[in-house]
């Protein structure tokens, strides 16, 4: 049994997709749809003095753009956005392990988004110890222009059988058709049981869905994939990736 997780290369994603860094054997980030605004493609969110924010990597757009081909803004303020995550997270144990990670990524003045996000997942990866890889679609060898043939095809190019799928997904995933092409659905259900854990700015309450940049400063690199192991763990004890749902 192999598993692959496809999603749209996010920036500073949030612990959901973390989780499948270590649940999946390949994570493919489907970089040749087009980049629509709204999304998580350049953007995420903290936990700051006033609340939730985000942060904001400029893009410059064009109709029809594919992520791929997406360039970062000459906007973009690196410097500045460090500072941002620095102010947020200054009374956090562990949000120098975090920046020492950021800082050389985020300098390294990356021209595309999708450059850029690659670069940022596989440094997070590293540090959590996520065994995972990392593949963009673009640079498979996928042919198909129905949804979930294309999405079929991504898996039969990582040589995987089972889809780790969201389940936001559940709307529109076509299970039967993915079963018909080999492949079944492993539903992850993690917005379900987000784990709680002190984080920053405690009177405001907990927040969950933020980006992993908000655990790591909480818990460090090592806690906070101790954090995902073990829910991981404890979910895969009740739905075993072996009996996955069509």
């Amino acid at each position: 049994m192999t598993v692959t997780y496809i999603e749209q290369p996010p920036f500073a994603p949030w612990l959901g997709f973390c989780e499948a860094l270590f649940a999946c054997d390949t994570v493919a980030l489907y970089d040749n749809v087009p980049y629509t605004d709204g999304g998580y493609q350049n953007r995420n969110r903290i936990k700051t003095s006033d609340g939730v924010r985000w942060l904001t990597v400029p893009v410059s757009r064009a109709p029809g753009q594919l992520i791929r081909d997406t360039p970062v803004a000459p906007g973009f303020d690196p410097d500045r956005m460090l500072r941002t995550i620095r102010l947020a997270y200054a009374r956090t144990p562990h949000v120098e392990e975090m920046l020492h990670v950021l800082r050389p990524v985020f300098g390294a003045g990356h021209t595309w988004l999708v450059d850029l996000n690659l670069v940022l997942l596989t440094q997070l990866a590293a540090a959590l110890g996520a065994p995972a890889r990392l593949r963009l679609t673009s640079e498979l060898a996928v042919d198909a222009d129905d949804k979930t043939r294309r999405l079929a095809s991504i898996c039969a190019a990582t040589g995987a059988d089972v889809l780790w799928a969201g389940s936001g997904t559940r709307t529109y995933l076509d299970t039967t058709a993915l079963a018909e092409q080999g492949v079944r659905v492993q539903w992850n259900e993690y917005a379900a049981r987000h784990p709680v854990y002190k984080q920053a700015w405690g009177r405001q309450g907990f927040v969950p869905n933020l980006s992993v940049i908000d655990t790591v400063c909480a818990l460090g690199w090592a806690g906070t994939a101790a954090l995902l192991r073990t829910s991981l763990d404890g979910y895969l004890q009740q739905h075993a990736p072996n009996e996955a749902t069509v």
